[in-house]
């Protein structure tokens, strides 16, 4: 306790206190969800990247067993660009659920060689930019 330069924010983090920053115009204990929600719904084009969803921007080899943000991307991705009859969970872990869409989206772009259920470098292409 510093007397007269004893402030509010001192006070919070003695107190143990956290600041969560939210995005304007969100506010509330649901908003990162929803934030992330409404990325994952807009997949809008970027011109560095095609087609992008809010959880990852590179290219990151992903197959059965996978797990983080760029299995997130590949799911919401799946899930805007093409009419599989089921929507997969967006939940960052590469199942047997997401192994078929992938592969079912591989066939439907027209790659049965490359029907295997392993995103690489060719698929994140055909997810990001469709069919050339």
């Amino acid at each position: 306790m510093r007397g007269k330069h004893w402030t509010w924010w001192t006070a919070a983090l003695a107190g143990g206190a956290v600041l969560t920053l939210l995005p304007a115009g969100v506010a509330g204990a649901a908003a990162p969800e929803r934030a992330q929600v409404r990325a994952a719904a807009d997949c809008a084009p970027v011109s560095t990247v095609g087609r992008y969803c809010g959880y990852h921007a590179g290219t990151s080899w992903a197959e059965y067993g996978s797990r983080g943000s760029h299995v997130k991307e590949i799911q919401a991705l799946v899930n805007r660009t093409t009419r599989y009859g089921t929507t997969l969970a967006v939940d960052g872990i590469y199942g047997a659920d997401t192994r078929t869409a992938v592969t079912w989206f591989q066939w439907y772009c027209g790659s049965e060689a490359l029907s295997d259920g392993i995103v690489g470098p060719k698929t994140w292409e055909l997810l990001r930019y469709g069919k050339r």
